[in-house]
Order: structure tokens, then C-alpha cells, then sequence
């Protein structure tokens, strides 16, 4: 065999392994777009699974059912500790029973009976985290946050914040452009509305198709403003005090902010430089909630607002951080406040099993970094294969 042939071979041998790796690297699952019936046909034909499974295993079908669907952003550490990890075992279940399922992972844009579109993988995460008593953090009150990390240090005060982000604000968007866009408003929102309404017996398909049955702008807003804040007139210029001064005290906001470095531990509350932009982002959904309604008075049925964990829950999640001084700060912080919320059953049960896996499980951070060293050695690959075709060529 020649020199010239042989280095021929290793060069192709090279080649095609580097292709190889570079599409297993860029050929990761997504969601194909699927239109709304097919999409709750299958989700219904997902929670008959976990029905099946939680009987066996003693688990909750809502909980199995709405985890399945978490992937990507929705499955970091943050989304361990509050809605629960995944289970690995329901997850080979289903793709034996049915494996057309798989679709309903990393879903992104439906359309809407009414012709609206929404992020429908985000509907269906943060209805996981109302469920587990925390409505906030992965609805409206996550969103505020990423507006404010997205425009952070292009204004002085709220006014101004709220001025830079009304151009990209509920504007008409999949997430491409918008850190709020109008999908992830609709998200939010509905998924606090259906979210609220679950119980482990729920039909999450009927519930949706009977939400969205006729649904407008204004009674999703009326809905959404009579659970999150109780009765409120939103013409009143106390409305944007009374939501900023809502996701402030949200003990799961506070837990996010702080594992966004936006929350100052000593003395547990926001950080002050990021206080004007947090500020501009909730005065702005204010804006668009009170002229959802037309400025009218929204009462409440019963004017029980939908609370989140309470302090020692909110404690145990940083201590299985790591950081029990914070821990501690944030009880006697919760403690002080009379308005603090007790945690429901089902929050502190999720932050126990989250506990055990951050503790001593999977940990998401080494996942990533095994992902992107693939992808390095993937694009080494393809860099090497055509340099060696590269010298071939020339060798001819």
C-alpha cells in the first residue's frame, strides 16, 4: 500500500467520523410543530400512561405527566429543586408504550383555537410549578426577571427600564427576539389560571380544551389578575406597587433571583442595583393587565391569592445549595413577615427528593459540559478531516 493511498483512507476514515460526530451533536430531538388537537390528543394519551405507572409506583399522575415534558431549559438545577427531577424509569415506560410521545419534548409554538399562538412547552412547565405550589416563579415572575437581566444597565430608573422594554414586550414572537413575548405572556398566564384548577385527579387535556373554548384577552386577564392579586381595582396607580411588591415577596422568586446572583443575602432582599429594572418589568405587565381589562376593578371570588412555599421550605432549598447562611437569612427574613405563606404538602415533598438529587444524583452543570465537549470534539474533527483533504488535494 502507498503512502499516498493510506494517508488517502485515514483522511476519508477522519472525515466521516467527524461528520458523524458533529450530527449527533447537532441533531438533537426537537419538537416538530404539531397542531392543537393533535398535541392534547397526545397529551391525554400521556397522562392515561402516568395514571397506569403511578398507580404501580405510588406516584401522582399530574406530577409524571407535566415532568415528561420538562427538557432543555426547563429541566436545569432550578427546575429540579422546585417542580421535581424527572423520572427515568416513567420516561423508558412511556417511549415502550408509546413513542410517539417523544414530541411532546422541548415543544415550542401551538396555535390556539382563537388563532393566537403560545410557547406551549412553557404553558406546560409552569403549570408543573403552580401545581407544586409555586405560582410565580416559572410563569410571570421568571419572565420579569430574564426582562430585567435582558435590559439591565440601560436606564437610571423603572420609568425608563419600562420605556426600553415595551419595544420587545408581548411583542409578536417565539422566543427568537423577545425575552417576554406574546406566547410567553399567554403562558404565563394560562398556565396560572389552568394550573390553579389541577388536582391529581384533573384530565389536563379536558381542562385546556375547556379553558381555551371561546377564552379572550380580557378573561384570561380578568382570571389571571383575580388569582394573582385578588381584588384589585388596576386603574389605581397602586396596581403596580401591589404586583412588584407581589413577586417580591414570593418566596420562589426569591429563591431564583438568588440563584441569579440578583438577591443579596445579608439581610435577604433584592439586590439594589438590579431594583429599577426588576421594577420596569413588572410595571410594564401591570400596564398591559390593567388595559387587558380596561382599567376595571377585578374582584375576587373568594380573595384567596394563589401562594407560594413558605419560609422553611424556601430554608431547605438553599441548604441543599449549599449556602445555609443564606438559609438561615431567608427564615428570619420570612419569619418577621406576617404575610408569609405557609408551603403546601406537595412543594415540600418536591424539595425533599430535589434535596437527595442535587445532593447526591444527577447534576445537570456536568451534562452540559459533556455536551459541549462533544461538540469541541466534534468541530476538532471536522477541522482536522479538512485540513487532511486540504493536503491531499494539493499532494495531487
Amino acid at each position: 500500500m502507498t503512502t499516498r493511498s493510506h494517508s488517502f483512507r485515514l483522511s476519508r476514515l477522519i472525515w466521516m467520523l467527524g461528520i458523524v460526530l458533529a450530527l449527533l451533536f447537532w441533531a438533537a430531538p426537537r419538537a416538530a410543530a404539531e397542531d392543537y388537537d393533535t398535541t392534547l390528543d397526545k397529551l391525554g394519551r400521556l397522562q392515561d400512561l402516568a395514571t397506569e405507572y403511578a398507580a404501580e409506583h405510588d406516584g401522582d399522575p399530574i406530577l409524571l405527566t407535566l415532568s415528561y415534558t420538562r427538557t432543555g431549559s426547563y429541566n436545569t438545577s432550578m427546575w429540579q429543586l422546585t417542580a421535581g427531577g424527572r423520572d427515568t424509569e416513567f420516561d423508558a415506560y412511556v417511549a415502550e408504550q408509546d413513542a410517539e410521545l417523544s414530541s411532546l419534548q422541548g415543544m415550542t409554538t401551538v396555535t390556539l383555537p382563537n388563532g393566537e399562538k403560545i410557547d406551549f412547552g412553557h404553558l406546560l412547565a409552569s403549570m408543573n410549578l403552580v401545581y407544586n405550589g409555586l405560582p410565580i416563579t416559572g410563569s410571570w415572575g421568571g419572565d420579569c426577571m430574564e426582562l430585567a437581566q435582558a435590559y439591565y444597565g440601560q436606564a437610571s430608573d423603572a420609568a425608563g427600564y419600562a420605556d426600553a422594554m415595551r419595544d420587545t414586550f408581548n411583542i409578536d414572537d417565539d422566543g427568537s427576539v423577545s425575552k417576554f413575548g406574546d406566547q410567553d405572556l399567554r403562558a404565563d398566564l394560562d398556565s396560572v389560571v389552568v394550573g390553579s384548577q389541577l388536582t391529581k385527579d384533573t384530565d389536563i387535556a379536558d381542562a385546556l380544551r375547556s379553558y381555551y373554548d371561546g377564552l379572550t384577552e380580557y378573561d384570561r386577564a380578568y382570571q389571571f389578575i383575580s388569582l394573582s392579586f385578588g381584588t384589585v381595582d388596576t386603574s389605581s396607580s397602586d396596581f403596580a406597587d401591589t404586583v412588584y411588591d407581589c413577586l417580591l415577596s414570593d418566596s420562589g422568586m426569591q429563591l431564583l433571583f438568588y440563584m441569579n446572583g440578583m438577591w443579596t443575602p445579608s439581610g435577604w432582599s433584592l439586590d439594589e442595583n438590579y431594583a429599577p429594572a426588576v421594577r420596569g418589568a413588572t410595571d410594564l405587565l401591570a400596564e398591559y393587565l390593567s388595559g387587558a381589562v380596561n382599567g376595571e376593578k377585578v374582584k375576587s371570588e373568594t380573595n384567596d391569592r394563589l401562594v407560594a412555599m413558605g419560609g422553611q421550605a424556601l430554608a431547605d432549598a438553599l441548604t441543599a445549595l449549599g449556602d445555609t447562611e443564606a438559609a438561615s437569612e431567608a427564615l428570619n427574613a420570612t419569619e418577621s413577615d406576617s404575610s408569609g405563606s405557609s408551603s403546601s404538602s406537595s412543594t415540600s415533598a418536591v424539595l425533599e427528593d430535589a434535596t437527595h438529587t442535587l445532593q447526591s444524583s444527577f447534576n445537570v452543570k456536568i451534562f452540559e459540559l459533556v455536551l459541549l465537549i462533544v461538540a469541541a470534539i466534534a468541530i476538532f474533527f471536522l477541522i482536522m478531516s479538512c485540513a487532511l483533504f486540504v493536503s491531499h488535494r494539493r499532494k495531487k
